[in-house]
């Protein structure tokens, strides 16, 4: 497997961020590039779906599109509709671990998305008509993706690694709770869904510092300070092995898959970019070695896809191996099973190590140039270390991977212990 091609110099870059703190608790994090016409307005929320009260899981998930949904001085959508005018785009997701709104516009309107984040602050509508609509709306859209093969094994996978830990539960919840969730519930929970000591204002690309300021003065000043909950969200620090296999007969199904889940170590871990190299390796379609390995090597013609989640405590990587030939997928999982002995058993290459690291690394200085990726990685790097300079740090630790970093980290993770398999055949 030739990784020469990888070999490019990288100079060491760095990003410009600053912060201050407005008198009523709101954190705004600034992070300058006057070398385009482009900023992103970012509105984090240090709350997601790993903080819904006990009895009422998938609250966070509803706010998602309760935000959108108009306030005192818009209507809904009306929000969107703004910047798609002028020819900006919204978005926006609540996760497990944290919660993200922004808009990306061009850098001359960026007082028309500081009104718009601020109003939905102030003002959301969460008349009763607006949270019923979107409660069945949720129902209705999950209930589709329950039918899909690749949801349901990747919820099952989810439900075994995450056995004890807030990642176990759907982010959406339970289904009929929240549909039948009362209204009241969901406004009272939205205060500190919106609390001002768990929100952070991240703006970076092309601005002027003055205005900015006068700004975001004029449009967040005036918002009620929050005050910090104290409640206690469970960790997922005490998980046990999670080993565990489930055979799924599907009639008339025509691929046969595997599906092997791997706990792996969550983003606040220092294992983590050990274990990201390892799923470079693996599943990356630019370096893949199973590719390698199961399709040039074998010839098996399997297909391979490679997912991870993306969260704070703990991870799952999941490898879907699927093939119309059972006899191959047979062979395959066989051989992958071999490929995660030899992982803890030799380093890998000084060759491989180099070449995969540049790529990663290539990877991490694309993401902070792409201003919606730069706001999302500065807010998550505050949120689990209290840092701003999250790309000088993140380099840096990438930069003294070893193979003997790699070879330790694939005797913790890819023992068998730490994986679950889900074979799904046809009958």
């Amino acid at each position: 497997m030739s990784l020469i091609c990888l070999f490019v110099s990288i100079p060491a870059q760095t990003i410009n961020v600053n912060s201050f703190e407005l008198p009523n608790g709101l954190k705004v994090i600034l992070s300058p590039s006057n070398d385009m016409q482009t900023a992103v307005v970012c509105v984090y929320n240090m709350n997601g779906a790993r903080n819904d009260p006990a009895d009422s899981r998938g609250i966070f998930y509803l706010y998602q599109y309760l935000m959108f949904d108009g306030n005192e001085n818009l209507e809904s959508y009306d929000h969107v509709l703004l910047i798609n005018k002028i020819g900006g785009t919204v978005s926006g997701r609540v996760s497990y671990d944290n919660s993200v709104f922004y808009e990306v516009l061009p850098a001359s309107e960026i007082n028309l998305a500081l009104w718009l984040e601020s109003e939905r602050l102030k003002s959301l509508r969460l008349e009763d008509e607006n949270i019923d609509y979107h409660k069945a709306q949720v129902f209705n859209r999950i209930r589709l993706y329950e039918s899909n093969l690749e949801f349901k094994a990747q919820t099952w996978i989810n439900d075994k690694i995450f056995a004890g830990s807030p990642y176990a539960y759907p982010i959406y919840g339970d289904l009929n709770k929240i549909r039948n969730l009362s209204d009241d519930r969901i406004r009272e929970n939205y205060r500190k869904f919106q609390n001002l000591s768990n929100i952070l204002l991240i703006i970076a690309g092309k601005f002027d510092i003055n205005e900015l300021k006068a700004g975001i003065n004029k449009f967040f000043q005036n918002i009620p300070p929050g005050k910090k909950s104290q409640e206690v969200v469970a960790n997922a620090s005490n998980q046990h092995s999670v080993y565990a296999v489930k055979n799924w007969m599907i009639p008339g199904l025509k691929n046969n898959f595997a599906f092997i889940g791997i706990k792996a170590p969550g983003k606040t871990s220092y294992n983590f970019v050990y274990f990201d190299f390892l799923r470079y390796y693996l599943t990356d379609p630019r370096i893949s070695r199973l590719e390698y390995i199961l399709n040039k090597v074998n010839k098996l013609n399997i297909e391979i896809e490679g997912t991870c989640t993306d969260y704070f405590e703990v991870n799952a990587l999941t490898i879907q191996l699927s093939s119309p030939k059972r006899i191959n997928l047979e062979k395959a999982k066989y051989i992958l099973g071999q490929e995660f002995s030899a992982l803890t058993a030799k380093p890998i290459g000084n060759t491989e190590i180099k070449a995969i690291r540049t790529l990663m690394e290539i990877d991490l200085n694309k993401g902070a140039y792409d201003l919606e990726e730069r706001c999302l990685r500065i807010g998550e790097f505050y949120h689990m270390f209290g840092e701003l300079n999250f790309l000088d740090m993140q380099l840096r630790r990438l930069r003294k991977i070893t193979s003997y970093d790699v070879l330790e980290s694939a005797k913790k993770y890819f023992n068998k212990d730490n994986q679950v398999l889900l074979n799904v055949y046809g009958e």
